[in-house]
């Protein structure tokens, strides 16, 4: 158990961290509302459009207990309950600190500045002026007429006082505070009373409550603001009073808000606290008769019952939505931890999802536009089932064709009212469709696969209908279909995997049977030009062919992957060692200079591959089977020369392929092939033991070097692949009896016939 939570825990990672996976799920979730629609749409619940006064035309019934809100009952409790809420408005108390703080600064500069320059007997302030603006930051600016009523006045200390207390009686009059604008009711809302906190405490108990009214504004407060000074200080002269206000306005600001998102919260919590008025309509309940007069109660009534119908149709889409959740999640699972299967890549899901869709279109026209009297087998066979999944089976795999077959029988269990010949024939049409196209070598096996299936079938709808003791002459005609449907199942395929296979670029069996024929004019130039190298790729396709083969792979990719995997060297054939070096500019070289153009052979066969039109999946093996491996020899060879002379730097990275690393199975055992085949041409007198130390050598130094990292090759397969390389090596290399020369067998022969006759 722990294991498979493990594996379960580290593939619910890859789902948010690898993107072909995600996009996978964008169109498993496309794919889940859309068939919840269209099952949806099937759903016919009896709903009344009646209007006050009308006449019944039937009678109308509940058919079972239907709970539901009195909105108006339950909307006059929600009004009561708003009523006792309050608004929420936020004081913040470093406004008035703020503002306290530049009174304290002010003032205590005047009184500074009266203390060490007192005032003359001819009341001349000039000086007091001058250094109490040299005292003053730079950033306060106040004019020399508000500077000189400040200073003149006789007892600066009550100054400063009154003017800590007008700023205190501003920003917390009764508790509340300024708003920076007239309240303009954003939520309109009919609550006047309101409650104002500080920001910095969040014990209830620091609220304040008030009205509305109560509130003012920065405009409110700047209008009055004398009234506001004398009515704290009246003993002070109407001069002083002036400049102070000045004072006071110029530092001015808001320090209330309202809190819009806590005055919601609350009223949020209040509304979630008040238990809706329900009422129920019985099942059985008679709402009217026929003939009887709809009246505004009765309508009400019917409304409800409407509403339910309607709200039926969401429960189940609800409940598909659910249903197709889980059935993903459970084979989601299996198939991430256990690798069942996997898209190739973006245009595979494309692809399948393409199918799942015509699929249920297809179907959908069925439903809608089939003959009353059809029946359910009929419907069935209707339905393009087959189609998807040979389909997918032919593009991709079995494994994939069966996940789809699944997901194809449970959509048409929820089209189709499900009974004993629904479901046997849905999971035959299924599960046929995905492994009667297995083993297809030739287009004409298509007709084949959609006999064998169509037979089938009739045999099913045969045994179906001994158990149902259905009609023969029904029987027969469902058996006529069933033919019918194999066969236009297997021409449908014929005829639209080929459009798939051009426009989606799939490399499919058929595909791969074409180029793997060695007549084509690029293996007859290998042939001439490069015969070493041709061989060479024949003996990797062997190797790598038996090596799929044994682990389950795509045989058929690996071979004519290998086939075209050294392409790349047909325009230097004569550099290569196994083209005997032929090319007079080999000799000149230096190893940086031979090792750049051997690397370029990958760059080259791309090229060519492209310009032939391979597909992709095959120039991969071309791009990857050195992946970004060193090219040893010549290497060391560099280093060497470099050892021995003054000669520049040796870069490593001169001297390695480019990449990239093996990303699948397949070109990751032609990248093994390749370089044992190369390998086991320079062992001299091969033994066993020889072969074998130079096989697990190769393969245990491209897993260190990180080559493997990204084919997903398990170490189990790997062992099985080196296996199969070993047992084919020994039956080349094996030991052979060594054959006397000719013409030595022909002195032997003379001198004994003549030694003969001498005796005879």
């Amino acid at each position: 158990m722990r294991y498979i939570r493990d594996i379960s825990k580290q593939n619910f990672l890859r789902i948010f961290k690898d993107k072909k996976i995600r996009f996978y799920y964008i169109f498993v979730l496309i794919l889940i509302f859309m068939s919840a629609g269209i099952l949806a749409y099937r759903i016919t619940d009896k709903t009344y459009t009646y209007n006050v006064g009308d006449i019944a035309q039937s009678d109308i019934r509940v058919q079972r207990d239907i709970y539901f809100v009195k909105e108006s009952e339950t909307d006059i409790e929600k009004k009561r309950a708003l009523q006792a809420e309050k608004l929420v408005f936020d004081k913040n108390s470093s406004v008035l600190q703020e503002n306290l703080k530049i009174a304290d600064e002010l003032f205590s500069a005047v009184i500074k500045t009266l203390e060490d320059y007192p005032p003359l007997s001819n009341n001349d302030l000039s000086i007091q002026l001058e250094v109490l603006k040299n005292r003053l930051p730079g950033s306060v600016k106040y004019s020399d007429k508000i500077l000189l009523s400040l200073i003149s006045y006789d007892n600066p200390r009550q100054l400063k006082n009154a003017v800590l207390k007008m700023l205190i009686y501003i920003y917390d009059y009764r508790g509340l505070g300024v708003l920076g604008k007239e309240y303009n009711n954003p939520l309109n809302l009919e609550i006047r009373t309101i409650t104002v906190r500080n920001e910095d405490s969040a014990e209830l108990n620091d609220e304040v409550s008030a009205v509305i009214e109560d509130l003012v504004t920065i405009d409110n407060v700047k209008g009055r603001l004398y009234s506001i000074c004398y009515s704290v200080a009246p003993y002070l002269p109407q001069e002083t009073i002036l400049a102070i206000a000045t004072v006071i306005k110029s530092n001015l600001k808001p320090n209330l808000a309202f809190n819009e998102e806590e005055t919601k919260r609350r009223i949020d919590e209040k509304l979630k606290s008040i238990k809706p008025v329900t009422g129920v309509l019985k099942k059985g309940q008679t709402l009217v008769r026929e003939g009887d007069t709809i009246t505004n109660d009765v309508l009400q009534k019917i409304t409800i019952l409407n509403r339910h119908a309607k709200t039926s149709h969401v429960n189940f889409i609800i409940g598909v939505i659910l249903l197709q959740f889980i059935f993903v999640a459970i084979m989601s699972f299996f198939t991430f931890t256990y690798e069942i299967f996997y898209f190739p890549d973006r245009k595979g899901i494309v692809v399948v999802f393409s199918l799942l869709i015509f699929f249920m279109a297809y179907s959908f026209f069925v439903d809608n536009f089939e003959m009353a009297s059809t029946s359910k087998i009929a419907m069935i066979l209707l339905m393009p089932i087959p189609f998807v999944t040979m389909m997918i089976s032919i593009l991709y795999n079995i494994y994939l064709s069966l996940f789809v077959a699944l997901y194809i029988v449970f959509f048409t269990f929820m089209m189709v009212e499900v009974d004993l010949q629904v479901v046997i024939l849905t999971f035959s049409s299924a599960l046929i469709g995905s492994f009667i196209n297995i083993n297809v070598d030739r287009r004409s096996d298509f007709f084949k696969g959609g006999m064998i299936l169509g037979v089938i079938n009739s045999i099913i709808i045969i045994s179906l209908s001994f158990i149902e003791n259905a009609p023969l002459k029904i029987t027969l005609t469902h058996c006529q279909l069933a033919i019918a449907n194999g066969i236009l199942n297997s021409i449908l395929v014929l005829g639209i995997f080929p459009i798939y296979e051009h426009i989606f670029d799939i490399t499919t069996k058929f595909k791969l049977l074409e180029l793997s024929d060695l007549n084509a004019d690029i293996f007859k130039k290998m042939l001439l030009n490069a015969p070493g190298t041709y061989n060479h790729s024949l003996l990797v396709s062997t190797l790598a062919e038996a090596a799929c083969k044994e682990i389950r792979g795509n045989y058929m990719l690996a071979r004519v992957g290998a086939f075209y995997h050294d392409i790349g060297k047909i325009p230097d054939a004569g550099v290569y060692i196994e083209n005997g070096i032929t090319d007079v500019r080999a000799k000149k070289f230096s190893p940086r200079e031979y090792s750049k153009l051997i690397i370029s052979h990958v760059d080259k066969g791309v090229a060519m591959a492209k310009a032939s039109g391979l597909p992709e999946s095959v120039i991969d093996f071309i791009s990857e089977h050195h992946g970004t491996s060193t090219m040893t020899y010549f290497y060391h060879q560099a280093l060497e020369n470099a050892s021995t002379s003054n000669e520049e730097f040796v870069d490593k990275d001169d001297f390695q392929y480019h990449g990239p690393k093996p990303r699948s199975k397949e070109t990751a055992i032609v990248m093994l092939a390749d370089a044992i085949e190369a390998a086991s041409r320079s062992i001299k007198d091969p033994t066993r033991d020889k072969i074998e130390g130079m096989v697990k050598k190769i393969i245990y130094n491209k897993l260190n070097d990180g080559e493997l990292d990204s084919s997903g090759l398990s170490m189990v397969e790997l062992k099985k692949v080196q296996n199969v390389f070993l047992n084919m090596l020994y039956g080349i290399f094996h030991t052979r009896i060594e054959y006397p020369d000719a013409d030595r067998v022909k002195d032997l022969e003379k001198e004994v016939n003549e030694t003969k006759g001498q005796v005879d």
